[in-house]
Formats: structure tokens, sequence, C-alpha cells
């Protein structure tokens, strides 16, 4: 954010600076933290020729450089939304 002074105009102000708090998390809670998150469990997909060039078209065209994050987040949100839309009700 930059302060603005009468005196100057904006293009001559000086950027302020200002310093954030950094959150206080203890060391064994990021790591606890990060190994819950750990992927462990490996599963295995195959494609045929059209499917992983819809796939290849889809990535370069968005520019998704990671395609098992893209596809991870593709299952994962369909099964979400699945698990929303069929959820039990008491009536």
């Amino acid at each position: 954010m930059y302060i603005y002074n009468e005196k100057y105009p904006a293009i001559l102000a000086k950027k302020r600076t200002s310093r954030k708090k950094k959150d206080s998390v203890s060391v064994d809670a990021l790591r606890e933290r990060k190994a819950k998150l750990r992927r462990t469990y490996r599963k295995t997909i195959l494609f045929n020729d059209k499917e992983k060039a819809a796939i290849d078209g889809y990535c370069k065209k968005y520019g998704i450089k990671s395609k098992s994050a893209f596809i991870r987040n593709a299952v994962i949100s369909h099964i979400l939304v699945d698990m929303d839309e069929n959820y039990p009700s008491l009536f």
C-alpha cells in the first residue's frame, strides 16, 4: 500500500513497509500436519488413445502442468459432489 502525501504526487509516494506477524505454530504441529497430508496409497488407471488425447489437449489449452494433480482434483471433486447430492435425509 502506498502512502499519499499532498505535497508529492502519487508517483513519488513511498511504499509503506509493514511487517506481518507470523502465526506461532509449533514445529511438531507442522510436522504432524504434513504427515497427515502425505499421499501413501497408489491407484493406477489406464486411458485409451482418445481419452489421453482429450486430457493432453485440455491441459495444453488451459496451461495445466501437473496432470496427476488435475486428475486427482477432478476425481475427488466428483466424489464430493456425488456424496453431497446423495446425503441421507431423515425424511
